[in-house]
């Protein structure tokens, strides 16, 4: 696989504080990778790095296998659109400020119209041509400054909380122009986001951070406890795991590494629980269930296997996984 970044011992911090420590990572060309944690895990960090804004403290960075020093910045950055948290919209109109971002990257400007056209229409928010971005509304602001960001077609993407400041129906929308966008240009996405399962849901490729460094975990079925002769134990249920965990305080199960079933599995499958199932909701495309089996699960699972297996709200079902689902720290 061929990457768009390589991140050797790379470290950020602020004087002697550190913010950022990775020893090694790489983010997959042509791939989507969500950046999941707490506030102030690193991920705002890790972006403005893959963005070069910010310098390391120290390591260094490859850039689509090529290395990235400062005086090649400013070449890299015309490749990459930035979506920050909190965007900002230049005096105008809509049209004026995508019209800008096409003239600063020296798009032909005779192919301005159409592509202005195009990504208006995909965010339908062809209305707000015309507005002052001034007047925007919080969602209108983001999807406007998404526009901006797509409409010089980039080859890398790197989203700051794309769906924080929208409701349900625009975050669909705004996966299916992001997917839409991906598959006819093969860019690069990287967006964070602090809703864990739709990282799952979305992504190819889940980095979770946890004070500044990457945790081998999802992060999502988080559970704190005590770890004694490879059981890890909640205080209101037990989970094996493998022989060679000896010692942990935090386990976690990806969601799509749990079964959900009517009655128990008759398999080696030693983690198998009862619970009542809570919720049931579209999760981009996949269904999210969330189930009380002593502890709250949280499971997702196709549209297919939910007809299946054909649970409803408050009925019982059983919740399996393998002790090697389990990630321990």
């Amino acid at each position: 696989m061929s990457h768009a970044y390589q991140l050797r011992t790379v470290r950020f911090g602020y004087g002697e504080k550190t913010v950022l420590s990775l020893p090694e990572l790489s983010i997959g060309a042509g791939r989507v990778t969500a950046l999941v944690g707490p506030n102030g895990c690193g991920k705002s960090t890790l972006l403005n790095l893959l963005a070069f804004v910010e310098k390391p403290s120290c390591g260094h960075i490859l850039f689509f296998d090529e290395q990235a020093p400062p005086e090649k910045w400013f070449s890299y950055r015309q490749r990459i659109g930035c979506l920050p948290q909190k965007p900002y919209m230049l005096r105008g109109t809509v049209f004026d400020n995508l019209n800008l971002a096409l003239k600063l990257r020296d798009i032909p400007k005779k192919l301005w119209q159409s592509k202005i056209d195009t990504i208006l229409e995909h965010l339908n928010i062809g209305h707000l041509r015309t507005h002052k971005a001034a007047s925007l509304s919080g969602g209108e602001l983001q999807k406007t400054a998404l526009a901006r960001t797509l409409v010089t077609e980039p080859d890398v993407l790197l989203l700051d909380e794309p769906f924080s400041y929208l409701d349900q129906a625009s975050n669909q929308l705004l996966a299916q122009v992001l997917t839409y966008y991906l598959r006819e240009t093969q860019a690069t996405l990287v967006f964070s986001t602090h809703d864990r399962l739709q990282a799952l849901a979305l992504a190819d490729e889940v980095i979770s951070l946890v004070e500044g460094e990457q945790i081998k975990s999802p992060l999502v079925n988080l559970y704190h406890g005590v770890c004694k002769q490879h059981v890890f134990s909640t205080g209101k249920i037990d989970i094996v795991l493998t022989a060679d965990i000896v010692d942990c305080q935090h386990v976690s199960i990806d969601p799509h590494e749990i079964v959900l079933s009517r009655q128990p599995l008759v398999s080696s499958i030693r983690n198998q629980f009862q619970g009542k199932v809570l919720t049931t909701s579209d999760e981009m495309g996949k269904v999210r269930v969330t189930v009380d089996a002593g502890e709250i699960f949280q499971v997702l699972i196709t549209y297919e296997a939910l007809d299946d297996i054909k649970i409803h709200l408050g009925e019982q079902v059983w919740v399996s996984f393998k002790s090697n689902s389990v990630v321990a720290f």
